[in-house]
């Protein structure tokens, strides 16, 4: 007669092991493993969006993105907390307060510019017309501009655009492009006074908008394409566990409201907080033994000791 208190610790005859050689040879083995399947199969991912692959590919869309960050226009520039001051999400996004600031106009367009015109006197004159202007001229260029932008049009690499007034702008563009395309953009926007320099955030959020989603959507990888649960490579499969958290971004409230990230995270901390505790919540700590699917996967064995 089998006895599940008493068979399990008895029934077995215990041998010597040394865990010390199993888990050495496995640790050798998934090694070995790991190196051979990735020289024969690669990592499923795609290189790193460069902001100098933009800038070369795609200059239209390289000078919109730019000129967004310059208007005022950019997700990034009223973003809010942890950035700047801007529409909250969550009373716990406002208490984390401004930690990371990042004015857009000035440290992901300026800025950059202001480093470049120390080797273009061009560059320098045309700043210092921009910075002797008045905001409501400096708006007129840019609406000028963005304007030109959508009727513009790509012969060789560069931009060619309808005429029109847009004062120093057009000449701020262009060095713009150039710094992009250099590949120095990425040092001009996360140069820090620091001797070592470990932040990359403005170079992180200068692709913020644009690019990064039509990247993104290429690859299936926004989030009405349940992109968090696969690979860059759509082939591979992802983090499955986080099917729960992509699921509830497709609730249609949630993923049309602006606070979707703040609901998304408060609904799985809660789902969470039931799996917890679920071997104390009456009926729902029952549900394995009404499922019985426990005895789907022992049903051979307890076939074999009903008696």
């Amino acid at each position: 007669m089998y006895h599940p208190k008493t068979d399990v610790t008895h029934r077995y005859r215990e041998t010597p092991a040394d865990f010390v050689k199993h888990l050495s040879s496995t640790l050798i083995a998934v090694v070995i493993l790991t190196i051979l399947f990735s020289s024969l199969f690669g990592e499923p991912v795609r290189p790193t969006l460069k902001i100098s692959q933009v800038a070369r590919s795609n200059p239209i869309l390289f000078e919109q993105t730019a000129l967004s960050n310059l208007n005022g226009q950019s997700s990034i520039s009223h973003y809010g907390p942890p950035y700047n001051p801007g529409p909250v999400q969550s009373y716990l996004q406002e208490l984390g307060g401004i930690i990371h600031p990042v004015n857009a106009q000035v440290d992901l367009f300026l800025k950059p510019l202001g480093m470049a015109a120390n080797l273009n006197p061009n560059l320098r004159a045309a700043l210092a017309i921009w910075g002797r202007s008045t905001p409501s001229q400096q708006a007129a260029w840019e609406r000028n501009y963005s304007r030109a932008l959508a009727h513009s049009f790509q012969r060789g690499s560069a931009v060619v655009l309808p005429s029109g007034n847009y004062g120093p702008l057009a000449a701020m563009m262009q060095s713009m492009l150039e710094l992009g395309r250099s590949g120095l953009m990425v040092g001009a926007l996360d140069h820090s006074p620091a001797d070592y320099q470990f932040d990359n955030q403005n170079s992180l959020l200068f692709l913020e908008d644009k690019p990064l989603h039509d990247a993104a959507s290429r690859l299936a990888l926004q989030g009405d394409q349940w992109g968090i649960i696969h690979e860059e490579q759509i082939h591979y499969p992802g983090p499955w566990w986080m099917t729960i958290v992509t699921a509830i971004y497709q609730i249609p409230y949630i993923a049309a409201s602006p606070s979707a990230d703040a609901l998304a995270i408060s609904l799985g901390l809660v789902i969470f907080m039931l799996l917890l505790a679920a071997p104390w919540i009456p009926v729902l700590n029952r549900l394995p033994r009404y499922l019985g699917v426990h005895k789907l996967i022992w049903h051979h064995y307890y076939s074999e000791h009903r008696n």
